[in-house]
């Protein structure tokens, strides 16, 4: 260490020139940068959900679509408003209370009424022309929201939602007020000024080469783009105060250079190990099935690994470059001395200890006990974003629904109007939509993969029937269908979606001399034809797509996920059921396994390294069991709040809190163990303890608590403020247990952890 250290401090210059150039290329390698904003994308391969959208990407079409509910409009009014907006450039349809008499005054339908119109409020469903992700769409949507700007108004739509803009614009003022918050933090806990630009000089330097290498995995999740920053900061603070404290120390005594290299030596390994438990939360999230885990899991490793160089290598340059600014900017320490605190933690060992017994039970048993959701859009924040305050406002008024769709192969239309049939008795599914039951006439009589005679088809296309026969005469010539001309024309039927094609064909080449409005009839009907085969017809599966009432989620939900498998799959051996209510439960599925992996791997990984770093075998087992209990305690609150908790927030927390907060464990087992070997007095010893172990903890616990905090509690996105504020509560109720509990246990079985050394012996001083 001693060689590593006079190495570096030697050729410090060179190391801060090759810091900057590095990250001065990594400001630009940073917008290289693919971000993945649906969670979907990181199911396992696989996934039903995950292939059967991989399909649906490929083949498929989707339409963008808009409900939206005006407030405080007559129902008249909303009847004209929608005829306006279907007029609207880029509009295809608008749904809305459908009258078969125009003329008629009284409204007789009143089950229908309801779904549209309600509290004074009017539900529209808009369909574009275009896909929801086209710039068509969007431009579409734009001039939808001019038409209704003097309307109140809310829009629950996708085609013009913005996620990762909306989470970017979120993160720059999430990141001034966590720069606020460490100057604030540092000047509190500072013992001169010049340590808080070196700080963050250090942080900034750790965060861009962070953030530009993660060009590495070709792409990132929004959540590890978005808190991947906040978290390095909060997780890796300690580092820098570990490494500027003990040159402060050896300052003292040293000349610079000397002083750097002394502390270098012992600071290299305290850091290192430090970081090992830190690592291992995140090296733990690498096993989850989920495949947000593993991208979080390296992102941060990564982070972390990046925060410690720039200590070791990027931090030493700074300090001896500003050392005489250094020494004329010290101040006294504002962090006041807690002795009576260290008194009253003795004092009250006997009632506390108990009652923390019974809370942990409880917490355990509570925490057990704990709901979760999976569906990201059914997470609330403090900060709702105009796509799901929409859906809070119009789901007070109606009904709210959501789709789900089943992908089987192409080409038998029987089965798929089986299995529309049969689906569309299953309680909760409001509607059906399918190749098999598009209507194509007023009466509902015939859907497009209905075999039609010529006079039918007369019928359906309102044409002359011996035009139609005559048209069944070509079609089946070019289609080398010899067989009509024996058994007569009029007994040839034809697949309707077919016919419409073949004659959208001929009229389009000129084969026929159709009149003007005919002719436009034929485009109207060959483009209703082609809108349903875009969204319903793939080149090897067709989509058959349910309308479905109540949660997204569920037991129920997801029974009903399982009844609409099993029927498709009574005709079809190869069957993709795909929407947020499968996606959710495939998640369900991978949560306890993943649940499972993360809880031991993160406590086992941890353990091995405190048996290591206190050569001890009771005492990091009482480590981790008091930062267990604090998540224990912090997942049992949702319990008791009968509130969900979302499944990411539970898994990703459990081993950051673990991973990163018995770090304070550490700090203050570490600290009593080397004054115990010298002060005999425990109570003495116990406030000696805290008190030289507070700025630490105050620092770096402090930094993540409120670094966490302002995330939750900021941003719009509702993923990562869940994962905020679960983080927040969970570091403070660490820190509490790390103050209290833990220094009482150190107390109580003192005599005890001196027997359970298993090499290297601590001798503690016989107390008074």
């Amino acid at each position: 260490m001693r060689h590593i250290a006079r190495m570096i401090v030697k050729f410090r210059t060179v190391l801060l020139v090759a810091f900057i150039l590095t990250g001065i290329v990594c400001i630009f390698t940073a917008g290289r940068v693919k971000v993945i904003n649906e969670l979907t994308d990181y199911l396992k391969e696989d996934t039903e959900t995950r292939q059967g959208l991989d399909i649906m990407d490929d083949q498929f079409v989707t339409f963008g679509s808009a409900k939206v509910m005006i407030q405080n409009i007559g129902f008249a009014q909303a009847r004209e408003l929608a005829a306006a907006l279907e007029q609207v450039k880029g509009v295809s349809s608008v749904s809305f209370y459908e009258e078969d008499d125009e003329d008629e005054k009284e409204i007789t339908d009143a089950e229908a009424l309801k779904d549209v119109y309600n509290d004074a409020s009017a539900l529209f469903l808009i369909t574009f022309e275009t896909d929801e992700d086209d710039d068509e769409a969007k431009k579409s949507m734009a001039n939808v929201r001019e038409v209704l700007s003097d309307y109140d108004t809310y829009f629950y739509s996708t085609v013009d939602k913005d996620d990762a803009k909306n989470l970017k614009e979120d993160m720059k003022y999430i990141l001034l007020i966590l720069v606020i918050i460490i100057i604030t933090v540092l000047l509190f806990t500072s013992t001169t000024y010049m340590e808080i630009p070196i700080f963050m000089m250090v942080f900034g330097m750790a965060a861009l080469l962070n953030v530009g290498t993660n060009f590495m995995f070709g792409s990132i999740s929004f959540i590890s783009n978005a808190v991947g920053t906040v978290l390095q900061l909060a997780l890796a603070i300690d580092y820098a105060i570990i490494m500027f404290h003990r040159f402060m120390e050896e300052r003292a005594h040293y000349d610079a250079e000397p002083a750097m290299i002394n502390a270098l030596e012992k600071a290299i390994p305290e850091i290192s190990s430090s970081s090992l438990t830190t690592v291992a939360g995140m090296i733990a999230l690498m096993f989850m099935e989920y495949g947000i885990g593993p991208d979080l899991g390296r992102v941060l490793t990564k982070a972390i690994i990046f925060s410690m160089l720039s200590v070791f290598c990027f931090m030493p340059g700074l300090i001896m470059n500003f050392t005489e600014q250094i020494d004329k900017s010290m101040h006294r320490s504002f962090v006041p001395t807690i002795n009576h605190w260290g008194n009253l933690v003795v004092a009250t060992r006997y009632v506390i200890l108990p009652v923390f017994l019974v809370v942990m039970i409880a917490a355990i048993f509570f925490s057990s006990h704990c709901t979760y959701n999976f569906d990201k859009n059914s997470v609330e924040s403090k900060r709702m974003d105009e796509y799901l305050t929409s859906k809070r406002e119009i789901s007070k008024s109606f009904e709210m629904d959501n789709a789900m769709a089943v992908l089987v192969p192409t080409g038998d239309y029987a089965s798929e109007a089986a299995i529309l049939a049969r689906v569309k008795e299953l309680d909760r599914v409001e509607s059906t939509l399918g190749l098999a039951n598009v209507t194509v006439d007023d009466d509902e009589m015939y859907v497009l993969t209905d075999r039609l005679s010529p006079r039918e088809f007369s019928y359906v296309a309102d044409m002359d029937v011996d035009t139609c026969r005559m048209l069944y005469r070509f079609y089946a010539w070019k289609e080398e269908k010899y067989g009509a001309f024996l058994n007569g024309i009029d007994e040839f039927n034809v697949p309707l979606i077919d016919m419409i094609d073949f004659i959208y064909g001929e009229d389009k080449n000129e084969s026929f001399d159709f009149a003007d409005d005919l002719s436009q009839d034929i485009k109207d009907m060959h483009k209703k034809v082609s809108d349903a085969r875009l969204q319903l017809e793939g080149e090897e599966y067709d989509r058959l797509i349910f309308t479905v009432s109540g949660p997204v989620e569920g037991e129920d939900t997801f029974k009903l996920v399982d009844k609409v498998r099993d029927i498709a799959y009574e005709y079809y051996n190869d069957v993709y059921v795909i929407g947020d209510s499968t996606a959710d439960y495939d998640l369900s599925k991978s949560f306890l396994k993943d649940n499972m992996i993360i809880s031991i791997m993160t406590a086992a990984f941890v353990l091995i390294i405190l048996f290591f770093t206190f050569d001890n075998k009771i005492m990091p087992i009482v480590l981790v069991m008091s930062i267990q209990s604090a998540i224990w305690i912090n997942f049992s609150i949702p319990a008791l709040e009968k509130k969900d908790m979302f499944f990411l927030s539970y898994l990703v927390v459990c081993a950051i809190q673990m991973g990163a907060t018995i770090d304070y464990a550490i700090v203050i087992t570490s600290r009593y163990v080397e004054l115990r070997q010298t002060v005999a007095d425990k109570k003495q010893c116990i406030k000696d303890t805290l008190n030289q172990s507070l700025p630490t903890i105050i620092t770096s616990g402090a930094i993540l608590t409120l670094a966490a905090w302002v995330v939750g509690n900021m941003t719009s996105n509702c993923v990562i403020a869940s994962l905020g504020t679960t983080l927040s509560a969970g570091t403070l109720i660490s820190i509490v247990i790390v103050m209290l509990i833990l220094p009482q246990l150190l107390y109580v079985f003192d005599g005890v952890f001196q027997k359970s050394y298993w090499r290297n012996k601590r001798t503690f001083v016989n107390d008074k």
